[in-house]
């Protein structure tokens, strides 16, 4: 920011002037666009990696920053990473993120969704059930979208997608539409709450709100469907109850749809007159867009989207009827373009999606011609990564930038929401002992579920030991400065299948982190281990020595997993010593390069070293079995007390097959344990 301010804007005059908006003073006509990240946790919390990338943005240079797609409801999801505001838990996280995009000079603005038939639910929500009309051409859209990804995707997608369809065939009731409309309400309460300077409603890319506007899925006769005054019904009692809920002149913004380029969907007239109906309603800008998911990946519009300013024209109209800001985007990719639309009155405000993504710097190069802007080349290599869960990403980006996404986005589902088994005494004693590498002072978004099983003829000294244990922990947390409900008591009983029960447990509660005793009577505790995919998993064992850790590098993909897990958690703790083994089948030279990259990507300090262990000669010919005698001695002589390696996620046959080290290592250890990162 401070580089920007320092730089000579007289070369772009119209586009770094100022603007009133909703009662905030733009500093500039640059708008970061909201675009999905899929960067929440799988709770809908928000991360830590989501404030980063926000951050990054607001530091941009631009004036206000647009936060993506927060769902209002759970039921209006549209990604398993999906930010959520539906309840009041999320305020806390979503606060942090206003305070953060704040504090780099920016607006900071949070768009509520609802993603109504396009969510990821067991009951999607849409105005009128699907037609047989809608549901041709829903299937001849879904061939387009099926070119648009790697053969190996198309068959898990597309059964994604029929099984969507098949959903369908119900329209919401007046119930769900009223409690959908109270729910926008609510969450805009909360984002006031959480600091946000103005929310932003999603009417457009086809979600519910959209729906509802559009002939092509509002199919209802008369209330909320019908003619076009009847259509505006719910978006209008939507904004409505926004307004309710918070302060008067607290400003609400509007994502319009212009063109939805389907059968009887939203045109531009249509479109010019429901904005001239929100801007009656006090909107206090219009955002544009056009497009939704049954059309962008046809080729017409494909081809016409990779064109430049494809918006200019219609945007020239609708900036024309309205005596609000307006906003527009479609590829606006260079500040000169950006200017010239300012200038030429096409719009108030420039929008940056995609190319703000691919270069943050964008702003700051528009103010010094000697830098050059990296521009969008329009792959949509980054809407296929957030199709496919796995985070916003671009083809653009540096490889290094790219990896630590991609660890980051995989550390949502195994970097939080803990569950610790306890399934008997001997267990609740490991525990007491564990208890350093279960929890840390203070630790942000640490909030373990207890699962404590019990027999259906259960002792009164088991019962006595189950008690005091759960008063322990609770005085523990308090101690570290927790407050109360931070740890969840489940109690269930049990008849014997408890690798059954335990595995359930962990399915249905979707938990990133699971602790369990060690018990080599009980071979289940093992075989769960390997059961689980996506996930940090830990056997515990009770020796006195867990501060000193061994974490044994391969140079994998798992690896640089493991390493980016243990930034975020052992390493920030100084009574923890960890050492980095690798077992050198090799020369030494390619090993230290790796590293020094990996160190690099994983944001680990540089003076971290890595020490190299060799195998005895005389281990025989399977370098598997020769890997695994060399750690395992390493292990015990040196008296480490705590193992922590990647888990490649290898199918039973292919283990048996190739070996798997960290099965091997498992089995040999005496009383160390083992966190295994898959």
């Amino acid at each position: 920011m401070d580089q920007i301010r320092k730089q000579d804007m007289t070369a772009y005059p119209f586009l770094f002037s100022p603007l009133q908006v909703g009662g905030h003073q733009m500093k500039n006509r640059l708008i970061a666009l909201p675009v999905h990240t899929g960067f929440a946790y799988p709770d809908g919390t928000v991360s830590s990696w989501l404030i980063d990338f926000y951050t990054r943005l607001a530091d941009s240079g631009v004036a206000m920053v647009v936060v993506a797609n927060t769902a209002v409801s759970a039921d209006g999801v549209v990604s398993k990473f999906n930010l959520r505001i539906d309840k009041d838990k999320f305020i806390p996280g979503l606060s942090k993120l206003a305070k953060a995009i704040q504090n780099k000079g920016a607006i900071a603005c949070l768009q509520l969704n609802h993603a109504g038939r396009f969510a990821k639910t067991s009951r999607p929500l849409l105005p009128s059930a699907v037609t047989s009309e809608n549901l041709s051409f829903n299937v001849e859209s879904l061939k387009d979208f099926m070119e648009f990804f790697p053969f190996e995707k198309r068959f898990s997608l597309t059964r994604y997608l029929l099984g969507q369809f098949n959903k369908w065939r119900q329209a919401m009731t007046c119930d769900d539409r009223a409690r959908v409309i109270e729910d926008f309400g609510l969450s805009a309460a909360r984002a006031c709450e959480a600091g946000f300077d103005m929310v932003e409603l999603h009417g457009a890319n086809g979600y519910l709100l959209c729906q509802y506007l559009s002939c092509f899925t509002n199919k209802i006769d008369s209330g909320f469907g019908g003619n076009f005054h009847e259509r505006t019904t719910f978006p209008l009692a939507v904004i409505q109850s926004v307004k309710k809920n918070v302060p008067k002149n607290f400003p609400v913004g509007y994502r319009l749809i212009i063109r939805e380029w389907v059968p009887q969907g939203i045109d531009l007239p249509e479109a010019l007159a429901f904005a001239q109906v929100l801007e009656k309603n006090k909107i206090a800008y219009l955002s544009a867009s056009a497009g939704t998911y049954n059309s962008i990946f046809s080729p017409a519009v494909l081809k016409n989207m990779a064109k430049t300013a494809y918006l200019k024209k219609d945007m020239a109209k609708l900036t024309a009827v309205v005596g609000i800001p307006t906003i527009t985007s479609g590829r606006i990719t260079t500040p000169l373009m950006a200017d010239k639309l300012v200038k030429e009155g096409i719009a108030d405000l420039i929008g940056l999606g995609r190319p703000l993504r691919v270069d943050p710097l964008w702003v700051a190069k528009a103010v010094d011609k000697n830098r050059k802007i990296i521009q969008c080349v329009n792959c949509n290599w980054c809407l296929k990564q957030v199709v496919l869960e796995q985070g916003f990403a671009c083809s653009r980006w540096s490889e290094e930038l790219r990896d630590r996404t991609r660890l980051e986005h995989q550390l949502m589902t195994r970097n939080y929401k803990p569950l610790w088994v306890i399934c008997d005494i001997d267990d609740i004693y490991t525990f007491r002992k564990s208890l350093p590498l279960l929890i840390r002072a203070k630790k942000k978004n640490f909030f373990p579920t207890v699962l404590m099983l019990r027999q259906a003829l259960q002792g009164r000294a088991v019962d006595q030991a189950q008690n005091k244990f759960i008063e322990w922990v609770k005085d523990v947390f308090d101690l570290n400065g927790y407050g109360d409900g931070t740890v969840n008591f489940v109690v269930k009983e049990h008849k014997g299948n408890l690798e059954k029960l335990v595995y359930d447990e962990i399915c249905m509660g979707d938990y990133g982190q699971v602790f369990i005793s060690s018990n080599s009577k009980e071979d289940w505790r093992d075989r769960l281990l390997y059961k689980q995919q996506g996930k940090v998993l830990a056997r515990l064992c009770a020796n006195i020595r867990q501060h000193k850790v061994i974490v044994p590098v391969d140079l994998s993909p798992a690896t640089l997993l493991v390493m980016i897990f243990l930034r975020k958690t052992l390493i920030r703790e100084k009574n923890f010593n960890i050492s980095f083994v690798n077992v050198l089948t090799g020369k030494s030279s390619p090993v230290e390069r790796q590293w020094e990259k990996m160190k690099k990507i994983t944001k680990l300090k540089k003076n971290i070293p890595l020490e190299f262990i060799r195998p005895a000669n005389n281990m025989g010919n399977n370098m598997t079995t020769n890997v695994i005698s060399a750690l395992v001695e390493t292990i015990i002589t040196r008296k480490y007390g705590t193992v922590i390696m990647g888990k490649r996620g290898l199918s039973g046959i292919k283990r048996w097959l190739l070996g798997s080290v960290s099965s091997g290592v498992l089995h040999r250890l005496t009383d160390q344990t083992l966190f295994l990162i898959d």
